[in-house]
């Protein structure tokens, strides 16, 4: 009851669990409709098929990630920390990224032609998808919900954009049309999605966007994101470059049964990502006003999210492969095996969540680079190593060694990151020792 009492005079509290509550829902839906739709998909187009279309997805989102710039967070923190500078944050940051997503567009197009230049398809797809999402420089709208914890407004039109494309998908299944069709549908969803954000923005503003352009401004937030840059394409570089070197290095069907399973695997990389979007925002406010106390909630924070993505990792242990088999069936098999391995990176992710917005918080932003450049090579190495031995079990087993490196082990390289890395291992040592405590408790 004390607790509840709390939670009910505590307007802060109440807003980042009503966030959460909104951000929870949406990933739930989203979690189980990709589940079944992409599961009718991937059963339709078969391992090869759907691993070249995989393999596409891949490689556009390689590029699409530089688009963001690095923005994201810094937005978030200034919009959070002086609201006054708004429409000057907002306009410089959506000049910003809409020209980042005109030259990442045309890079994306020139590589898929790079790597094969007599796939027409493949190009096509590329293309198509990157030319759709310079529309996603109105993600600053995003950025300016999550600042003032408004997320709702973000959800409903995502939400009904993924429904939309949902539903066309389940609609081309049954009128088997090709993966240019599926293509497409991506594509479309990306759009519609934007084109809610603006009407959200419309309907909480109520008034016309005066967002200015301010050199001063794109100066300082380039200066600040570009570390911040480089860390998202690394990332992404050691979450999407196996698909790509799987392609490459062995066989499109070999894409196709890592793909179930790695995306079962990320489906809760959504909750470490949920709940530190709501509460970090808040607890940057707190740590103007009382570092101790910030520290310590943080400290707490670790621990907390530990905790749950070690639940969702022996779940997944316990049911996943069943669940792969039974939903993706036996031409789908060795996915379940992948999984086993990959789904232990959500620990690391979880901290590495955490982690990254303490960068953004203590201005240290290019140690997030540093760490996550070291996490890109080790992936990058490991599945030229282990995917001609191994297959898609080598790369699971490299993308788990490279999150590890880049979420964890990293901090401990930078004197600067120190106290991050203790305060990670803490809270692994915290955990981990719990039962003891209980034993002992229990014994005495």
């Amino acid at each position: 009851m004390h607790i509840l009492t709390k939670v009910k005079h505590r307007k802060g509290i109440q807003e980042s669990l009503s966030n959460i509550g909104w951000l929870s829902s949406d990933r739930f839906i989203r979690m189980f409709g990709a589940l079944i739709v992409g599961t009718m998909v991937a059963r339709y187009l078969g391992p090869r098929e759907f691993g070249f279309l995989s393999y596409a997805l891949a490689i556009y989102n390689l590029f699409n990630i530089v688009s963001n710039l690095g923005l994201d967070s810094l937005v978030v923190r200034d919009i959070a920390l002086d609201a006054t500078r708004e429409p000057r944050i907002l306009g410089t940051g959506f000049v910003l990224k809409a020209a980042a997503s005109v030259i990442t567009t045309i890079a994306a197009t020139i590589a898929a032609w790079f790597l094969d230049p007599h796939d027409r398809m493949l190009v096509s797809i590329v293309a198509l998808l990157s030319f759709c999402s310079i529309s996603q420089a109105l993600d600053v709208i995003d950025y300016f919900f999550q600042a003032h914890i408004r997320s709702r407004y973000t959800v409903v039109p995502r939400r009904t954009a993924f429904v939309l494309a949902s539903i066309a998908k389940v609609v081309a299944v049954f009128l088997h049309c090709g993966l240019l069709a599926f293509a497409w549908i991506w594509a479309l969803e990306i759009v519609l999605g934007e084109i809610g954000l603006v009407i959200s923005y419309f309907s909480y503003r109520r008034l016309l966007p005066r967002w200015n352009w301010d050199l001063g401004q794109a100066k300082s937030l380039l200066k600040e994101s570009w570390p911040l840059l480089v860390s998202s394409l690394m990332i992404m570089v050691y979450m999407r470059t196996d698909q790509v070197l799987l392609g490459k290095l062995s066989s499109m069907e070999a894409v196709g049964n890592y793909t179930p399973a790695i995306r079962f695997s990320e489906i809760w990389y959504a909750i470490p990502m949920i709940v530190t979007t709501s509460v970090m925002p808040r607890l940057l406010k707190s740590r103007e006003a009382n570092p101790d106390l910030y520290y310590a909630r943080l400290q707490v924070f670790y621990q907390a999210l530990i905790l749950v993505s070690l639940v969702v990792t022996l779940g997944t242990l316990a049911f996943g492969p069943m669940a792969v088999r039974l939903l993706y069936g036996s031409k789908f098999a060795a996915a379940a095996n992948i999984l086993s391995i990959h789904i232990w990176t959500g620990i690391f992710v979880s901290v590495g969540c955490v982690g990254g917005q303490q960068y953004v918080h203590e201005k240290i932003t290019s140690s997030a680079l540093h760490r996550t450049l070291l996490g890109a090579i080790a992936n990058v190495v490991l599945n030229l190593l282990w995917i001609p031995r191994w297959g898609g079990i080598g790369s699971a087993m490299a993308t788990l060694v490279a999150q590890g490196i880049s979420s964890y082990f990293a901090d401990a390289l930078e004197r600067r990151t120190h106290h991050i890395f203790r305060m990670k291992t803490l809270a692994f040592l915290r955990f981990w020792l719990l039962p003891f405590r209980l034993l002992q408790g229990t014994a005495e």
